[in-house]
């Protein structure tokens, strides 16, 4: 994270050296609700609260008051980023949006190939420490096989967003420009059968429905991109029935000795119950969790996450706080919506939209740098387009009204 920090830095200190330096609305709204939060965290540190009940008993809210720290700087690399990535996207949004899926496409290519190697040499490493977990599964460089799968996700669906071209062109032309895009696709969907998750499996499904029904809405050439996703899809579901070890996977979803998630979430529900309004501060879960144990949650498991952001932002931050966040980020997400002019751009958010919302749901590896930067630069580069048109005056921007006029004068 420091060597992320320095670099962004570098990039927006390079950029303001340059060019004159314009926030759009949406970026001081987001690092409005950044300091809020920060501003919230310092409050639960502070020691001007009542005495707390035990065995909480303290005269802060936070449970490791000086946890904030960390938390604040991650925030703070995330929000800066964003504003980075959307000074670079202003001048043409449509080319960085390309550039950023081209971007992720080669960094799980990348990881595709350390996998292979380490399935070939059998070292089980992630060549930064051996393996502990997820044995026989690939990983690449990183110790999470859902994070993995997730990278492979976003892969698959940056291919398939590269492999798409003009609307007018038949897609037998396609497939022979572009059809090395549709076959690194079918790398990444085999990478992420061979990482055995579960859950990565069922959001490349859901993920691959939504972009596939996106791209049919008011595109005259629908077919060009369904089919080559329709037989995708098939392929994907028979690779898995055939391939043991995944279907052992599943069947082990009978098993309520393995799977832990409900015992984790209803735990989670109840310490949020216990303070709906306060929280508890950063760092706090792993010994929230512990108290609040329902009596068939694994005790001798480290549960620093209930394996759902919703509720991890909600036992941190209080309820409140966690409502606003999610109010404003659902807020923002329309606007950009409305601002996006072309059936590929509005398939790309709402495919990575869908990707962070069911990611989110199960689990907590969406927040590692390698899987949140990629969603937060497609969103900057999306903003930036509705933000153009806007500038431009050819109708609906992130902060107008939409107009069922066509815009001529950006690229698709």
């Amino acid at each position: 994270m420091g060597i992320l920090s320095v670099l962004t830095g570098i990039g927006i200190l390079a950029l303001c050296a340059k060019m004159p330096i314009y926030l759009p609305r949406y970026l001081r709204v987001i690092w409005l609700m950044a300091g809020l939060v920060a501003g919230w965290m310092v409050m639960q540190s502070l020691p001007i609260w009542p005495t707390q009940a035990a065995p909480f008993n303290a005269d802060h809210i936070a449970l490791y008051p000086t946890a904030w720290h960390s938390t604040a700087a991650d925030i703070l690399w995330f929000i800066a980023t964003l504003t980075l990535a959307s000074l670079l996207a202003r001048k043409d949004p449509h080319s960085f949006i390309k550039q950023v899926c081209i971007t992720t496409a080669c960094a799980a290519a990348l990881q595709v190939g350390l996998a292979t190697l380490d399935q070939i040499a059998g070292w089980q490493t992630t060549f930064w420490f051996t393996k502990t977990a997820h044995i026989g599964d690939w990983t690449g460089s990183i110790a999470n096989r859902n994070a993995f799968a997730t990278l492979m996700i976003f892969g698959l669906l940056a291919s398939l967003y590269c492999f798409g071209g003009q609307q007018q062109v038949r897609l037998g032309k396609v497939l022979d420009q572009k059809g090395g895009w549709l076959a690194l696709a079918m790398i990444f969907a085999f990478a992420l059968l061979q990482s055995h998750s579960r859950s990565g499996f069922v959001i490349a499904l859901c993920s691959l429905s939504v972009f596939a029904v996106m791209q049919m809405r008011d595109s005259p050439a629908w077919h060009r991109i369904l089919i080559p996703i329709g037989v995708f899809m098939f392929g994907i579901v028979f690779v898995a029935l055939a391939t043991p070890e995944f279907t052992t996977r599943f069947i082990e979803l009978a098993r309520y000795d393995l799977i832990q998630r409900d015992d984790v979430w209803a735990s989670g529900v109840h310490a949020i119950m216990a303070r709906p309004i306060t929280g508890y501060g950063p760092g706090s879960i792993a010994l929230v969790l512990g108290h609040f144990a329902t009596p068939g949650l694994n005790a001798n498991a480290h549960w620093f996450s209930s394996h759902n952001i919703w509720l991890d932002g909600a036992i941190t931050l209080g309820l409140p706080m966690m409502a606003c966040l999610v109010l404003s980020t659902l807020f923002a997400g329309f606007k950009i919506w409305r601002g996006l002019s072309t059936p590929p751009q509005k398939a790309l958010f709402g495919t990575i939209t869908t990707i962070f919302v069911l990611s989110a749901s199960v689990d907590w590896i969406i927040t590692l740098p390698a899987l949140i930067l990629p969603i937060g630069l497609v969103w900057a580069g999306c903003s930036q387009v509705g933000e153009r048109r806007h500038r431009e005056g050819h109708g609906p921007s992130g902060f107008a009204a939409q107009s069922g006029t066509r815009d001529q004068a950006v690229r698709p």
